[in-house]
């Protein structure tokens, strides 16, 4: 392998997740107590001091674990996404309100995947993880002016990613009986639905400014956006062998929904609130979705 080409392979390295002593942490500190705020509850304080109140077979801990444990990788990503979003908006004369906050929403899926990571140790495993730290840049939709590209962007993460993702987490608060992990399951889902709402309202702000031919081009942009999610999704949701019921109710306690469980909320959520809320800003949802094209397709 020759210099460059070492060079171009993404580093790897652990996540860092934990809090340091630099002149900085004062201010992250302020930030969790104000920004990032909701509501009374502290789920790092209930982190710090909690423990588990029910008693679990090893192998249930062991893969609630692993799965807290991907989920650190998935929303430590994530604030990737939105800090890129960032420069999009500004590109596409976005008002001052959208790029505030999302920057706010990148800043919580840095606290989500801390928290993660606390509910990894909270089940005696460890959070660590390697992957690679170079992170993957937005579509930048070379075909499309700077404020449909925002737009595309601001409808994949907020009006289908964010929006499957409230409900996956709005059912695994109804399943999460640990009182520790339904605080962070909490935390997660109130903070996913300010995230689908950057989507939502952006919609609304940037679709009457669009002439006929920008409507088009999203339209059309439209199957590819729900045949990316599927297969991102899917991946999320690795199917394996049949859990025995006493293992399942376990892991529905630790804030694990059963990946079966979980794709079918995904179908469920796609046709009976996505589609139908993209119809009524003019765009045909349900005829996207029967028309999507999954990756390499």
């Amino acid at each position: 392998m020759s210099e460059g080409e070492a060079d171009a392979r993404p580093a790897r390295g652990l996540l860092q997740l934990e809090v340091g002593d630099s002149p900085l942490r004062s201010e992250h500190e302020r930030l969790l107590r104000t920004a990032l705020r909701r509501g009374e509850k502290d789920p790092e304080g209930a982190l710090a001091a909690g423990r588990l109140e029910g008693r679990y077979e090893a192998r249930s801990l062991r893969l609630a674990a692993n799965t807290w444990r991907a989920r650190v990788v998935h929303e430590h990503d994530s604030a990737a996404v939105f800090s890129r979003l960032l420069p999009q908006l500004m590109a596409a004369g976005a008002a001052l309100e959208f790029k505030t906050a999302v920057l706010r929403m990148s800043m919580d899926e840095l606290r989500h995947a801390s928290l993660c990571a606390g509910v990894v140790k909270l089940l005696g495993g460890d959070p660590a993880v390697e992957v690679d730290l170079a992170t993957q840049p937005l579509p930048e939709h070379p075909d499309a002016t700077p404020r449909e590209a925002a737009l595309r962007n601001a409808i994949f993460v907020g009006c289908l990613s964010e929006t499957v993702s409230i409900a996956l987490l709005t059912e695994e608060r109804e399943l999460t009986r640990e009182p520790v992990i339904r605080r962070v399951v909490d935390q997660l889902a109130a903070d996913e639905v300010l995230h689908a709402k950057l989507g939502w309202s952006y919609l609304v702000a940037t679709w009457p400014t669009l002439d006929e031919a920008a409507r088009a081009r999203t339209r059309a942009y439209l199957p590819v956006a729900f045949g990316f999610l599927e297969a991102k999704m899917l991946d999320a949701m690795p199917l394996g062998p049949t859990l025995p019921d006493d293992l399942r109710d376990e892991l529905e306690a630790l804030g694990c929904l059963d990946p079966a469980d979980a794709r079918e909320l995904l179908y469920a959520t796609i046709e009976g609130v996505i589609a139908p809320r993209l119809a009524e800003h003019g765009l045909d949802g349900k005829r996207a979705w029967a028309e999507r094209r999954r990756p390499g397709a």
